[in-house]
């Protein structure tokens, strides 16, 4: 019987109306419109941006999506994730394909991004999936010029608008020769008067480090940016309005769960969701019978990464984690400290450093959280 039910379900199925684990646009994007406008006008001014926040929070798909709106209006844009530069070789290469992102005739592009940029020739490859796909290789003895040529093509341009070049993840620039490479960056990027250079990142600390002390290159070179959370009312009306986009009118006490459950964060709001409309589908359920399985399912799939999180801590690091999940926040403060018996002081420091480092909690202010609410939730019950 319950196998007739699924296949029935099958039959009449629709999309999954959530979207996660990707940049998302209309209509998985929803609220950011004062947040969209504002880095919209400072792209338009040439100002440069420096955006942080937590992952998962959204900024790649706010910014892309003002990279099309301002691409439309005829912006030239370069759109780079420093989770994909691997050196500088690789930098150049993904420069030059997204310079050539926009044309129509490839042969055309190749043929002027070889004018552009010394060194650089087409070499055909495989992409994921095993398909063709065309990459760029750099002359190891033109590689110098190579970069010279790409960082400075802003400034050589004769766009009438100015460049939004965006750097995702910009702090992992520090596997590339670090400072050193911030120093470079920096020399060239200061006299591009017609451009607009946006720097995401997710590791508060570390992207703040590159633009607030002295004696970094980046000191003072852009404006911060903090991106906070969407409104809770944005994100209970946009639950609403997916579910009923998916064949289900759900009750206000079951959307009000899943931004609790989520923390109101984006990327776990779609991930939860999809999991309920998923289980609901394939059960004949309503959304709202299903949510307990649904979560459960969602932490079962995710229990060999959490593991892998936990099996990078020490004993300590690990109490400490279990009682931030407890309490739903950690401090130095002595009632939390001695309530879950957290001595001495130091191996408290060692250990939130280390978990910060490892992503693992943020320190919006002087109390430390659990980045993942399923995360900090799988570990309650490990308790």
């Amino acid at each position: 019987m319950w196998y007739n039910a699924i296949r029935y379900n099958y039959k009449y199925m629709i999309d999954n109306p959530f979207s996660y684990g990707k940049t998302v646009d209309i209509p998985f994007f929803y609220g950011r419109g004062k947040e969209l406008e504002e880095i919209k006008l400072s792209m338009r001014n040439a100002t440069n941006l420096i955006m942080y926040s937590p992952r998962r929070f959204g900024k790649s798909s706010l910014v892309i999506k003002a990279l099309k709106d301002l691409e439309a209006e005829g912006h030239p844009t370069v759109y780079l994730d420093f989770f994909k530069v691997s050196s500088r070789e690789k930098l150049i290469e993904l420069y030059a394909r997204e310079l050539m992102r926009p044309l129509s005739n490839w042969a055309k592009g190749l043929q002027w991004i070889q004018g552009l940029i010394r060194g650089i020739q087409p070499v055909m490859g495989l992409d994921r999936s095993g398909g063709p796909e065309l990459r760029l290789s750099i002359d190891p003895m033109q590689a110098a010029n190579a970069f010279e040529d790409v960082i400075s093509i802003p400034e050589k341009s004769k766009s009438k608008k100015c460049w939004i070049i965006v750097f995702d993840e910009f702090q992992e620039i520090e596997k590339l020769n670090g400072e050193s490479f911030e120093k470079e960056l920096r020399a060239s990027f200061q006299h591009h008067r017609n451009a607009s250079y946006v720097f995401l990142g997710s590791q508060r600390h570390m992207l703040l480090n590159m633009f607030s002390r002295k004696d970094r290159a980046f000191y003072n070179f852009g404006k911060l940016f903090s991106l906070q959370k969407p409104s809770e009312e944005e994100s209970r009306a946009f639950i609403t309005n997916r579910f009923e986009t998916g064949g289900y009118k759900i009750p206000g006490t079951l959307v009000c769960q899943i931004v609790e459950q989520t923390h109101n964060i984006p990327y776990y709001i779609q991930y939860l969701s999809a999991e309920i409309w998923e289980s609901a589908r394939l059960s004949a359920k309503k959304p709202e019978e299903i949510y307990p399985q649904a979560l459960d399912r969602l932490l079962i799939n995710q229990a060999d990464y959490f593991q892998g999180i936990r099996s990078q801590l020490t004993a300590f690091q690990v109490r400490l984690l279990t009682s931030i999940a407890m309490q739903g926040c950690g401090s130095y403060e002595s009632e939390f400290l001695q309530k879950f018996r957290l001595f001495p002081t130091s191996s408290v420091q060692k250990a939130y450093k280390r978990m910060i480092d490892l992503d693992i909690l943020e320190k919006p202010d002087n109390r430390f959280f659990l980045s993942d609410p399923f995360f900090e939730f799988w570990m309650k019950r490990q308790a």
